[in-house]
């Protein structure tokens, strides 16, 4: 027990010794100086800031796009119309792939076709006859039926005949009528005298002057000239209704001349118009066609005769005026949400190291409604210095130059991005 009772003392003198002695100045300041370091960290990650970036692929073109003219039908080459490297204008046919018509003839008629004014003048079909011209020989021949068709009925005019006959039988039925209305006058006044005659003759009879068969003699004649003035007046009237029924006829002519008149002619509007869109698409699956001013481009080693697939890319036009140029991107659906535009993009192109050539700068122009068949966002980036670097050094133009994005969607301070990783973990 003394034992237990003087280590218990000893210890509690050391004890003693060491809360009486005066601390180090280390200690003393530590609590300061980590709150201190602790308060620089936090101040630094605040005062610090770097972006959140997207990366994609990028291509660099042309506002005006380079034109990739594919096969959309298989068959021989059948005629190559322009050289690698020319100059062509738009709507030049650059090839021709094999068909059943003759390429010559069918151009033939396309530029009769486009020159034509359906509205007046003569379809030149002397210059075309014999021709061949395959699957738009139906077309053709349809448009030809209906255009002599109208001519015809214009030249022959069919129903200014009928018309013309139908006023010469009016003006013959009017005459008939003035004449059977001068016969009615002379016949009235024969009724009237043969009436006053039958009464004079009535009056001698019941005087007994004349005998009965006298006056039924005279009766019968006043009856036979009323029945003569009634059937005049009968055949006027039947003269009459055959005039108005003459009239009608003459308006319905007339009518059906004009309704005639309109189906031909837009018989004949249709069946060019039909012609013209043949004409097209024997042209679009026929013929490879520039649609825009450049330069023609062989994507390979193209010869008469040599066989194409449909969906083959044969030619390319690189066009004459740039325009400018713009980044095509393709983003991920993943964070595209974060993407909006006017944002920057950081641009490094695969064959211009960005450590020696710097990047480009761009914005983010426009961005697509909805993602593409495979999920993602189409983007259009607009490079308002061209094609000029970060190191003020511009690029030779490519068309369709790749290389990677960055997209800067926003400027997180080192704060924010340590609170972010907390909030996540108590979410969990």
């Amino acid at each position: 027990m003394k034992e237990k009772d003087t280590s218990f003392e000893l210890r509690s003198e050391e004890v003693q010794e060491i809360l009486t002695r005066v601390p180090h100045w280390l200690i003393r300041s530590g609590s300061v100086i980590i709150f201190g370091i602790l308060a620089m960290v936090f101040f630094a990650s605040w005062l610090i800031e770097y972006p959140d970036i997207i990366s994609t692929k990028i291509v660099i073109t042309t506002n005006v796009p380079p034109q990739k003219l594919v096969a959309k039908a298989s068959g021989r080459i059948e005629a190559i119309l322009v050289a690698d490297k020319t100059v062509v204008s738009k709507n030049t046919p650059l090839a021709v792939i094999e068909n059943a018509a003759n390429y010559k003839d069918v151009f033939l008629l396309k530029g009769i076709v486009d020159t034509f004014n359906i509205d007046r003048g003569r379809f030149p079909f002397e210059k075309v006859n014999a021709k061949q011209f395959g699957d738009l020989e139906g077309p053709f021949a349809a448009f030809q039926k209906e255009y002599i068709a109208d001519e015809l009925n214009s030249k022959l005019q069919p129903y200014e005949i009928d018309g013309n006959a139908q006023k010469m039988e009016a003006i013959q039925l009017k005459e008939r009528i003035n004449l059977l209305q001068a016969q009615k006058a002379i016949n009235q006044s024969e009724l009237e005298i043969q009436k006053s005659d039958l009464e004079r003759h009535e009056t001698l009879y019941r005087k007994g002057i004349i005998a009965a068969q006298e006056i039924e003699k005279n009766r019968l004649q006043f009856l036979q000239e009323q029945k003569n003035y009634k059937s005049l007046l009968s055949s006027i009237s039947s003269l009459q209704s055959s005039l108005n029924e003459l009239n009608r006829n003459t308006q319905t002519t007339k009518v059906n001349e004009r309704k005639e008149i309109v189906n031909l002619e837009r018989n004949v509007f249709q069946a060019f118009y039909q012609l013209k869109k043949s004409i097209k698409d024997w042209q679009i699956n026929y013929v490879l066609t520039s649609s825009i001013d450049g330069t023609l481009s062989f994507l390979q080693i193209w010869n008469k005769n040599q066989t194409v697939v449909a969906g083959d890319q044969v030619f390319s036009i690189i066009p004459s005026k740039k325009d400018g140029y713009i980044g095509k991107v393709k983003a991920e659906a993943k964070n595209s949400g974060k993407i909006k535009i006017g944002q920057a993009v950081n641009i490094k192109l695969d064959n211009f190291p960005d450590r020696e050539f710097g990047v480009i700068r761009g914005k983010i122009k426009a961005i697509s409604l909805t993602p593409d068949k495979e999920g993602n966002l189409l983007i259009d980036v607009s490079l308002a210095n061209g094609l000029l670097t970060s190191y003020n050094k511009p690029i030779t133009f490519q068309q369709e130059m790749t290389g990677t994005a960055d997209v800067v969607t926003e400027d997180l301070r080192l704060i924010e991005r340590l609170l972010y990783q907390f909030r996540d973990v108590f979410r969990r």
